[in-house]
């Protein structure tokens, strides 16, 4: 799969190793996940990249999974405080209702168009009653990564981008959707980053 080739290679520069969590998920985690409760909390970092939301999920849950289809991603981080297992949607190797909570930033978006409402749904099977979600989806609005598709570090990559509607579509059959919304523009460039953000429960 040449996507995954891609993101081989991405995670093999040093650049590509982000090292502190997107705000959005640090506010997130600490609103609806406070330290401590509940004690056996398990928490899946879906797509988890540099790993640099982990240690963050570690400090508010019990146990945490990170998970990834790029084997380069997961080399740093194995073997430490969490769990890691190559794998990708849309099929988990994860039993029905296992996660509290899932985080899936900025990965949905790059699964083939056909695959993502099964992906939507494959994550609702793994989260618990009331479990929660939180996500992105790279926006219609967004003109950055196609500058990274055509000649950047992902040339001849894979995404696809959404409208407000197409993005909440894919969690109708969620109890709960909250929608938001990530604008900005790299410094020195012209270009544009934008994702839906979607928060579902269970």
């Amino acid at each position: 799969m040449i996507n995954q080739q891609i993101w081989d290679t991405h995670y093999t520069r040093e650049r590509s190793r982000q090292s502190y969590p997107d705000e959005n998920v640090v506010r997130f985690v600490k609103k609806f996940h406070p330290p401590g409760a509940p004690t056996a909390a398990v928490a899946l970092d879906l797509g988890s990249g540099s790993g640099r939301h982990l240690p963050l999920l570690t400090e508010h849950f019990a146990r945490v999974v990170a998970c990834d289809f790029s084997r380069e991603s997961l080399k740093p981080y194995s073997g430490k405080d969490s769990a890691s297992l190559q794998t990708a949607l849309p099929e988990l190797p994860f039993a029905d209702q296992t996660f509290d909570f899932i985080l899936c930033w900025g990965v949905l978006h790059y699964l083939p168009e056909n695959l993502i409402a099964p992906a939507a749904m494959e994550i609702r099977r793994c989260l618990k009653p009331g479990g929660r979600v939180f996500l992105t989806l790279r926006s219609d609005s967004d003109t950055h990564l196609a500058t990274q598709l055509a000649k950047g570090d992902l040339a001849e990559g894979h995404a696809k981008l959404f409208s407000k509607a197409e993005a909440i579509a894919f969690f109708s059959a969620y109890a709960k959707t909250e929608y938001g919304f990530i604008l900005r523009q790299p410094l020195g460039e012209t270009t544009v980053v934008a994702h839906h953000m979607i928060a579902a429960t269970r």
